[in-house]
């Protein structure tokens, strides 16, 4: 994790609005916390100090206010050999 750190401002289906401190970058992963529950996300637009993420899970339970945190990593996904001979 980055340390970069904010608070949910909207919700919107399974876009969410954060205001955040810190640097946050285009394709970022981050994590709302629903209580125990992590939602991962992906961060599709920044303006300013709000950046939208979109959460690729379930987006019942969050409310305003909730906290984000961001990994500072980008999204991606491994590939294995068998699936890259496919291609």
């Amino acid at each position: 994790m980055t340390g970069t750190k904010g608070t949910v401002t909207a919700v919107n289906g399974n876009m969410v609005s954060v205001r955040f401190d810190g640097i946050v970058s285009m394709n970022e992963v981050g994590f709302v916390k629903v209580g125990d529950t992590q939602l991962k996300s992906e961060v599709i637009r920044i303006r300013g100090e709000i950046s939208q993420l979109q959460v690729f899970e379930i987006t019942k339970g969050i409310s305003i206010g909730d906290s984000v945190e961001f990994t500072g990593d980008m999204l991606s996904v491994e590939l294995g050999p068998g699936l890259l001979g496919q291609v």
